[in-house]
């Protein structure tokens, strides 16, 4: 038996072309004769899932902007003195802090790994089929002035940020940004509330302060990055 050109089709038409691409592997293979309609039926509806969420998956990776993809958790050196776990590293991977709303502060040195370190929290995020957005600050602070003329535009570009389940600002003040931008990061944050925010800075908290022009700005940042 051979699957014809219409049933491939029906397939195709169906959004079920892997599945017919295992079930004519497994009709050409006489080693599966002897296995049961179950176990047939289950293979291919398997393999059908697997496809979906793996375009699933490189479509969340594409949207993410990731500078690097190939960033894992599981490649991360825990070895030397980073100030992080295997364990912690477990959890992380699990992403259950992301299901919770929780943020993250990722602060180290240049060349410590910490870029490294919250892309790949990205990419596990991308592989839990969770909406991941990254940008660096500077380019963010950049976007914001641009938009500052354009009410409208600035509203759709801040509700487009707040929507994915976990966001990821590089470079944390590593540079000096407007007062404008400033505002509108902290505007960012308290419209994610309940959504996770990964702050990537060589710099800690303390030093963040000196950047602030505005007094009240800095206070209600650190105050919302502490909360």
């Amino acid at each position: 038996m051979t699957l014809t050109q219409d049933d491939m089709q029906l397939f195709k038409d169906l959004r079920m072309t892997e599945f017919g691409r295992v079930i004519q592997e497994i009709i050409d293979d006489p080693a599966r004769d002897h296995d049961s309609f179950e176990d047939k039926i289950q293979q291919a509806l398997y393999a059908q899932r697997d496809a979906r969420d793996n375009r699933r998956i490189e479509k969340l990776l594409k949207a993410a902007g990731l500078a690097y993809t190939g960033a894992a958790l599981e490649r991360f050196d825990v070895t030397t003195d980073r100030g992080i776990t295997t364990d912690r590293i477990k959890r992380l991977a699990s992403c259950d802090w992301i299901h919770h709303g929780q943020d993250l502060m990722v602060i180290g040195a240049t060349g410590t790994g910490k870029s490294f370190l919250a892309q790949a929290l990205g990419v596990t995020a991308c592989r839990a089929q969770l909406p991941t957005r990254y940008v660096r600050l500077a380019t963010l602070a950049d976007d914001f002035d641009a938009l500052a003329i354009n009410p409208t535009a600035r509203k759709e570009f801040m509700a487009d940020l707040a929507k994915p389940s976990l966001l990821i600002l590089d470079d944390f003040l590593t540079t000096t940004i407007s007062d404008h931008a400033l505002l509108q990061v902290f505007n960012l944050l308290v419209t994610r509330e309940n959504a996770s925010t990964v702050i990537a800075s060589q710099h800690q908290p303390d030093y963040w302060y000196s950047v602030f022009n505005d007094s009240a700005i800095a206070d209600a940042v650190l105050s919302r990055l502490a909360n």
